[in-house]
């Protein structure tokens, strides 16, 4: 009897196929639990969060899933899963060269990084976006030359010019003016000030041409003695 009638070709080529599948499968990338063993930049190594299966596990060094425009601040210890794409990603995502193909990919090599939350976060507003890192947050221009920096009992503000607008502003505090105060007559109405005193002015004060420390009074109407009179407003004398 011939092999052929042993095994019959219609078998043969069904279990060909099958282990075709088989094979692919195997090498396909996995979506797995892990967690963050390194950071370099906004590229992870990640360790697999699996039981021991007979299967190897390696650490391997992925891409995050995010912009350029969206820094986020990843730490040793973050928990995620991995996420498959269909071809390489070295590419793209500067680990490797060249253009992807549909050519057999190795079963990590098409994963990146997605993080994922959990239920023990500390509670925060819902319905309110949260952004903050373990030692602050920065939002910023592409530029540099605007920024806003929020740190732990500091928040700095850097740019050619910051506008305010509100109907009312307060502010709490010792107030620190370290530079020229001016005000733009064309962008202001109902300007009068009101200060409740104390107010301790070191150095003179100017009022349009009149010093504080050293102006003149006209006087008339003088007499002698020890009478009181009411002089003219001061000059610039």
């Amino acid at each position: 009897m011939s092999d052929s009638q042993k095994f019959p070709f219609i078998r043969a080529m069904s279990n060909m196929v099958q282990t075709q599948n088989d094979d692919r499968v195997a090498i396909s990338g996995r979506s797995l639990p892990c967690h963050v063993v390194g950071v370099k930049g906004q590229i992870v190594t990640v360790q697999f969060d699996m039981l021991p299966d007979g299967t190897q596990y390696p650490q391997i060094t992925i891409p995050i899933a995010t912009f350029p425009y969206i820094r986020f601040p990843i730490q040793k210890g973050d928990k995620g899963v991995t996420v498959a794409a269909d071809v390489s990603l070295r590419g793209i995502s500067g680990l490797g060269t060249g253009i992807a193909s549909n050519s057999f990919t190795a079963s990590l090599t098409p994963l990146f990084f997605v993080p994922l939350s959990s239920a023990g976060w500390t509670a925060v507003d819902p319905d309110k976006i949260v952004l903050y890192g373990p030692t602050g947050a920065i939002l910023k221009t592409a530029d540099e030359k605007s920024s806003v920096t929020v740190e732990p009992g500091k928040i700095t503000e850097k740019a050619d010019a910051i506008h305010m607008e509100a109907k009312d502003i307060y502010l709490k505090g010792i107030i620190h003016l370290n530079g020229t105060i001016v005000q733009d007559a064309d962008q202001m109405s109902g300007t009068t000030a009101t200060l409740l005193g104390p107010l301790n002015v070191k150095d003179d004060v100017t009022a349009g041409e009149v010093s504080l420390l050293n102006h003149g009074h006209d006087v008339k109407n003088v007499q002698g003695g020890s009478s009181t009179i009411t002089s003219q407003k001061p000059n610039g004398g």
